[in-house]
């Protein structure tokens, strides 16, 4: 009775933590399944941008100068971010970072680094026009989601993640030192190429046998040839009847 109790006590444990670790999984080949979003997520590209921190990027143009993106990451109670760079590195660039406290609403802010230290990372500045954001916390996962206006990204993307437990306080909103921080380039031509309509193909050259004005023109040298043939022909029948 004993071992029973035992066995089902791990077969319990196991079954428990298996749907939590499933709950905290995310991929490419999941399909989403958000409410809040405040655009479609069934037509996004998507990669897995950092993988030792379980980092998926999904994204998507819609017109030639606005994209779509969603960053899914696990909630550690703490901030991430994503920021776009003309050469990797976080200072100089500008970054969008979002958290959601335990008990209360989802923050999301636009950020400017201009530093190292917290002080230097102003909140509400940057160069990135943005709008829809939106930060979602679903099955031990955080979904940070916003519209860039912008004719092509940036391809530089840095990743970063806080110090968990240190959420910035809403006194300032400064940011703690990140716990750990990447830089991955990103090719969007693929997703540009979706929404691109493609050029129409141009007309094929026209042949001589085609063109109208060819035509008329070889035509013409034709009409010209026989004529020419015919008073040779002439000319050599009355030169015999002269000499006969």
């Amino acid at each position: 009775m004993k071992i029973s109790l035992i066995a089902t006590f791990f077969f319990f444990f196991f079954l428990g933590f298996s749907s939590l670790v499933k709950s905290q999984t995310d991929s490419c080949t999941s399909t989403l399944n958000l409410t809040g979003i405040p655009f479609l997520t069934t037509s996004l590209s998507c990669q897995s941008v950092w993988k030792s921190q379980d980092f998926i990027l999904r994204y998507e143009q819609i017109e030639p100068s606005l994209w779509n993106f969603i960053l899914s990451a696990p909630n550690t109670n703490s901030y991430v971010a994503i920021g776009f760079s003309d050469d990797g590195k976080m200072v100089g660039s500008s970054s969008i970072v979002g958290w959601v406290p335990a008990a209360g609403k989802g923050v999301i802010k636009q950020y400017y680094l201009g530093g190292t230290s917290p002080k230097d990372c102003l909140p509400d500045k940057g160069a990135l026009k943005v709008a829809n954001e939106t930060i979602l916390s679903q099955s031990s996962r955080l979904y940070l989601a916003f519209r860039l206006n912008t004719d092509q990204p940036k391809p530089r993307l840095i990743y970063a993640v806080g110090p968990k437990g240190k959420l910035p306080s809403s006194s300032n909103y400064l940011l703690s030192e990140h716990q750990s921080e990447t830089s991955r380039l990103l090719d969007f031509g693929t997703a540009a190429g979706k929404s691109k309509s493609q050029s129409p193909s141009s007309s094929p050259s026209q042949s001589p046998s085609s063109n109208p004005t060819s035509q008329a023109a070889g035509k013409s040298k034709s009409q010209k040839a026989q004529v020419q043939v015919h008073h040779k022909a002439q000319v050599q029948i009355q030169h015999h009847r002269v000499q006969v």
